[in-house]
């Protein structure tokens, strides 16, 4: 993979979070859910959202944090990255029906694998059950997964999206973050942005459909998914 100079131009500093360019930008788009909750520093993102269900908070409320403390992926696993070189995200969802549950961290990967490529221009699949890669030269480069969880009849959906990070910085080799797959100018506002408007309208779309999932979910995820047709390991809580 080679990077022109212009990528290192656009990622200069760092910056937290700008809560009013996001507004802005959420307003730009018309994303249905407006609702945002920064932190500077957390445990998880995740854990701040479980806290705004027990309030009984409204759906699509998004929690955002520049570094995470104690961010985690599946089977706790955890995920680190340098303060401010992240996208940390959590929303909350209210399913229709618990039927609706196992399709849920699929829509959130189609709604991301969505937005992310039309931001880059790059192509970008999703590898199951929640990552998220970079298609390069035969080869794949994850830079975003997903982790939900459950909280009684609603769900909390997290998102962590590696933004600005050096190749040295990341945890291992076919890692890869959206500095060093940079097509055009973005900022870590807008790639939120995108993301949300597109899983605000999806979800609306789906979570109020007669059938879950819809003949629509099922083809685009098959379409997107390079996981499909493959043989895999699959290493369950235990090490088994």
């Amino acid at each position: 993979m080679s990077y022109g100079n212009s990528v290192t131009e656009i990622f200069k500093n760092r910056a937290p979070l700008d809560a009013q360019l996001l507004e802005q930008e959420l307003l730009l788009r018309q994303c249905l859910w407006q609702n945002a909750i920064i932190k500077d520093e957390v445990t998880s993102t995740n854990d701040i959202a479980r806290e705004l269900v027990a309030s009984n908070i409204e759906e699509g409320t998004f929690v955002l944090a520049n570094f995470q403390t104690k961010g985690r992926g599946r089977q706790n696993r955890s995920w680190e990255a340098p303060k401010n070189s992240s996208i940390f995200i959590s929303i909350v969802l209210k399913p229709n029906s618990e039927n609706n549950l196992g399709w849920i961290p699929l829509l959130v990967g189609l709604a991301l694998r969505k937005s992310l490529e039309a931001e880059t221009r790059k192509d970008i699949k999703i590898k199951w059950p929640n990552d998220l890669v970079l298609v390069e030269n035969n080869q794949e480069f994850k830079f975003a997964g997903i982790l939900v969880e459950r909280i009684k009849n609603q769900v909390i959906a997290g998102v962590g999206i590696n933004f600005d990070q050096e190749k040295e910085e990341l945890p291992v080799s076919n890692a890869s973050s959206l500095k060093q797959i940079l097509q055009s100018s973005m900022t870590k506002e807008s790639v939120i942005a995108a993301f949300l408007t597109e899983l605000s309208a999806r979800w609306l779309e789906e979570n109020n459909a007669s059938t879950w999932p819809t003949p629509s979910l099922v083809r685009d995820y098959k379409t997107n998914c390079i996981t499909l047709n493959k043989k895999i390991t699959a290493e369950l809580p235990g090490g088994e």
